[in-house]
């Protein structure tokens, strides 16, 4: 199996599952209560604040490194970014 084989049939999964930038992409968290609701919807079906423009994505992004070549989040003790090899640290 090819690496873009297998790069595809990893986001498959996922997506089904309801993991990863694409499924994160597709949800907004309440701020008052911290329902997820689909992107559709504007105001919370539990408490019925609106809810945020920001998806969980971008709030993910916010709290998270990112690698300045390729924009894989990171954690703290990398040294090298796992998807394009960037050196990160001094």
């Amino acid at each position: 199996m090819t690496v873009e084989k297998l790069e595809r049939s990893r986001q498959e999964n996922m997506a089904y599952y309801g993991f990863g930038p694409s499924a994160m992409k597709k949800l907004r968290v309440c701020t008052v209560c911290g329902t997820p609701a689909p992107l559709e919807k504007n105001f919370c079906v539990e408490c019925g604040h609106r809810l945020p423009d920001k998806t969980l994505y971008d709030l993910y992004l916010e709290r998270h490194e990112q690698c300045s070549a390729c924009g894989n989040v990171l954690t703290e003790a990398m040294e090298f970014c796992p998807q394009c090899g960037m050196k990160l640290r001094e």
